[in-house]
């Protein structure tokens, strides 16, 4: 009786080891990498899952079907793509030129010098 609890008990800690160790992060990754795809906005630039490096133009999420992006992958070449083949957002829409001066401007403080 106690070899076989003990066999169980080998067994069921393999498993549960199994999954913290290896599938756990794996899931997670997933987690995230899902999460950023559902943020992604017009004007970010994404690297695919066959490595190509894209501004995202549009998104289309038609009501019976997987969601479409249009990439532009050059000026004036554009391509549609689903969610699933974005491996990750390199950086996202940047602010607006009056933004960018204001925060340079609130940056510089009483100097004016924004390096200080």
């Amino acid at each position: 009786m106690a070899v076989m609890f003990s066999v169980i008990f080998y067994t069921v800690l393999a498993v549960a080891a199994f999954y913290f160790i290896l599938l756990q992060p794996v899931l997670k990754q997933q987690r995230q990498r899902k999460k950023a795809v559902r943020e992604l906005q017009i004007g970010d630039e994404v690297v695919t899952t066959g490595g190509i490096i894209a501004e995202v133009k549009d998104v289309q999420a038609p009501a019976d079907g997987p969601t479409e992006l249009i990439l532009e992958i050059a000026p004036g070449i554009y391509v549609r793509a689903l969610t699933d083949a974005i491996e990750r957002r390199l950086t996202t829409l940047e602010p607006a030129p009056e933004e960018a001066l204001e925060t340079v401007a609130a940056g510089a403080g009483e100097t004016g010098d924004p390096n200080a």
